[in-house]
């Protein structure tokens, strides 16, 4: 329960920890970009990125106290202003304000975590990670992946007939074609689909930027479609 916790923090506030070195991509861990690594950089990355994201976490309350003081020198700055009796005076308590302001949108936006002893069971966890058996490592890391945080981004069908390319017009191609094409180009979005579904919206992706579906030399399909490019 306490690794669930933690990497369901973790998961939650992700963009605070940088971006995620590693994702599931539904077969195994890759970079976000789909590159393959070997586990000892895998658990590394992971382990290292946990630990950042804490830090940042546990750094909440520091960031609370800095925020106060500033809204104070802030609020000097402002009565400066209103008792200055030169223009050079009125300029500095300007300056002042301007950088104080600044400084102030520079910290990270207030957090309240529900319960804050996680931080410590996430620093627990990316060591884990890093440094634990192999089992138990693949173990925190197949949980991790079950958050969406830890996921590749699943693109609908439709991003896929996006990047398709136009061929003349008396270019046509089947639905079994552009089906297989897909699953190449898209296996784990194929597989979590499933066939039937997964037809269902690519098909009807394709009748709206194509048109719809005809038969053409006897069998069903889209003219006008080059497949070779959304590879």
């Amino acid at each position: 329960m306490d690794a669930r916790s933690a990497l369901e923090t973790a998961a939650r506030h992700a963009n605070r920890g940088g971006p995620v070195p590693f994702v599931w991509s539904g077969a195994q861990w890759t970079t976000p970009g789909g590159e393959w690594r070997d586990w000892p950089l895998i658990r590394r990355g992971m382990g290292e990125w946990l630990r950042d994201l804490a830090n940042g976490l546990g750094s909440a309350e520091s960031n609370a106290s800095r925020r106060t003081e500033l809204r104070y020198a802030m609020e000097a700055a402002r009565d400066g202003m209103d008792s200055a009796e030169s223009d050079e005076e009125m300029e500095f308590h300007i300056a002042t304000l301007g950088r104080l302001r600044r400084d102030l949108e520079a910290i990270p936006p207030a957090l309240v975590l529900d319960d804050p002893a996680v931080v410590h069971r996430i620093r627990d966890v990316a060591s884990e990670v890093e440094s634990a058996s192999d089992a138990r490592a693949t173990q925190l890391l197949s949980l991790a992946s079950q958050f969406d945080a830890f996921r590749a981004p699943l693109n609908d069908p439709a991003s896929w007939v996006k990047r398709l390319g136009a061929a003349p017009y008396g270019v046509h191609v089947r639905t079994s074609a552009v089906w297989d094409a897909f699953a190449t180009a898209e296996p784990v979005l194929a597989r979590s689909l499933g066939t039937v579904t997964g037809k269902r919206a690519l098909f009807a992706a394709m009748d709206k930027r194509f048109g719809a579906r005809r038969k053409l030399s006897g069998f069903e399909g889209w003219r006008g479609v080059a497949l070779s490019d959304a590879s």
